[in-house]
């Protein structure tokens, strides 16, 4: 309750969002709960495409409405999310970060930040962060203006789907591409290829392992 009224007390205007992922001790590992603050109303169409982009489904909306001190109305939604691998949540120790991370990524889409797009399950899937995924999407749209015959929807389930490829490929351009990156550059970008390298062997699909190699050597 005071975690909610900080919340509630923090909001300054009616675009103002405030947001909270939380575990329900007593739920079942695939679910969490997810709070959503504002001084005015949203519409539940506008929100459930973000949830379902980022790899989740949306289980139960439970709307609330309170008068603020000064007399500002405020409503808050609470909704129950579940992922098909409880894994994606992380450890209790992880909890924070996983939480950041979504939060984040949620706040981009709804403010137009970024795109709502199947990329963002990766923001779970893969443990990235919404301005990671936004280097994946950058490259994937590159790729389509070069000529890249597959389409956004399949190379998004290529990504998702090969999540410790997709890592590898996100590790890569940081490694060529982060200003404050210390030590050899190129020692870890061929650490990094070796790697992909090694993991495309595994890759059960020849498209999927033509769009991973199509991002290594954008990247590259």
């Amino acid at each position: 309750g005071v975690a909610d009224l900080r919340h509630i007390e923090a909001l300054s205007d009616a675009d103002d969002t405030r947001l909270t992922l939380y575990r329900d001790p007593n739920a079942d590992p695939h679910d969490r709960r997810f709070k959503l603050f504002r001084r005015s109303s949203v519409l539940l169409s506008d929100i459930m495409p973000i949830f379902t982009d980022l790899g989740v489904r949306v289980t139960d909306e439970r709307p609330y409405s309170m008068n603020r001190a000064d007399g500002e109305l405020i409503h808050i939604y609470d909704f129950g999310l579940r992922a098909d691998d409880a894994s994606v949540w992380g450890t209790d120790a992880e909890l924070g970060q996983v939480r950041e991370r979504f939060q984040d990524a949620f706040a981009a889409a709804w403010n137009g930040r970024s795109e709502s797009d199947g990329l963002n399950a990766l923001v779970l899937g893969a443990g990235l962060t919404a301005r990671q995924v936004t280097v994946l999407r950058a490259v994937a749209r590159y790729m389509r203006q070069v000529g890249l015959s597959f389409s956004q929807t399949y190379v998004e389930h290529a990504l998702v789907t090969n999540v410790e490829l997709t890592r590898e490929l996100v590790a890569l351009f940081e490694a060529r591409f982060d200003p404050s990156l210390e030590g050899d550059r190129q020692a870890a970008q061929d650490a990094i290829v070796e790697r992909i390298d090694a993991g495309l062997k595994e890759v059960a699909s020849l498209d999927e392992d033509r769009i991973v190699r199509a991002f290594r050597g954008a990247i590259l």
